[in-house]
């Protein structure tokens, strides 16, 4: 899982808290749960370089948040999956898909607000030339996913959501049937084209934050406030589209659920079971203080 000292709220797309804090908290991954303290350094160092005195500072309050993470946290992702375990034991709809992402983004919402304190930190520590190397990081990603995302055709674009849900459901259920591929497809094909909103909406937002990052006085005030005033300031278009698209996405993922086959079944039951024990290995190890 990646995330940068500012800009981890520049894309989330809320239907994906799901697979992100699945990969955050288990399916197997206990290994990269357990390697955070590098994962996260890593990722900082794709935007900008720090300094040996920076790197131990970032990495000691790193710690902390890990440490904190696994002390109150892992105990309510067990919650929300004995909350999905229950709700699959019936047929789901979409609003029942919605309600487990709510559950997962007040988790994810909760790490946001201790890893904004750490990034206002290190942001405060950057030289002006980290900064420069840091802003101008963040604009070539930016004109990277133009050039990906902007050239794509109308199909190309709705051949990309099919594969994107497809791979997404597979790795829960397995092999997708025919019919559950018909499903799917229909819906891609039903989904607004959303990448230009995004990618206008994530423009505006990186103008906004390099004229906070200057650093005048004040401006870690204004990036707490910038970020909590986020979706308010988001065109209309933005939140039609995304609200649209987040229904389409929410219904056909029930819909493709509950028509799951015996072995499909057997999968998903496995998948859950697996993000379950990799929570109780990693709880287990808080407690009996197992690094």
């Amino acid at each position: 899982m990646k995330l940068s000292w500012v800009s981890f709220n520049l894309h989330r797309d809320r239907w994906l808290v799901l697979l992100c804090l699945a990969i955050f908290v288990g399916c197997s991954n206990t290994f990269i749960y357990n390697r955070l303290d590098w994962l996260i350094p890593w990722y900082v160092d794709d935007y900008v370089d720090l300094n040996r005195a920076q790197k131990s500072e970032f990495k000691a309050q790193l710690r902390v948040l890990l440490d904190w993470h696994r002390s109150d946290e892992l105990e309510s992702y067990v919650l929300i999956l004995n909350r999905i375990e229950r709700d699959l034991e019936h047929p789901i709809d979409g609003d029942t898909v919605q309600s487990w992402l709510d559950l997962l983004l007040v988790a994810w919402q909760r790490i946001e607000n201790r890893i904004l304190p750490l990034a206002l930190d290190l942001g405060d520590e950057l030289s002006e030339a980290q900064m420069a190397e840091f802003i101008e990081a963040l604009w070539e990603k930016q004109a990277d996913y133009e050039k990906e995302y902007l050239a794509r055709s109308d199909a190309k674009y709705a051949e990309d959501l099919f594969e994107n849900l497809e791979n997404n459901l597979s790795d829960l259920l397995g092999r997708l049937s025919p019919q559950q591929k018909n499903l799917l497809l229909l819906s891609a094909g039903s989904l607004q084209r959303f990448d230009h909103a995004w990618l206008d909406d994530r423009r505006a937002w990186l103008m906004r934050l390099q004229e906070m990052l200057k650093r005048e006085p004040g401006w870690q005030t204004s990036v707490v406030e910038a970020l909590a005033t986020r979706d308010e300031q988001r065109s209309d278009e933005f939140a039609k589209r995304y609200a649209h698209n987040q229904d389409v996405i929410n219904g056909v993922i029930a819909e493709v659920i509950n028509r799951r086959d015996t072995k499909q079944s057997t999968r998903l039951d496995k998948e859950l079971k697996g993000m379950r024990r990799d929570l109780e290995t990693l709880i287990k190890d808080v407690r009996t203080g197992h690094p």
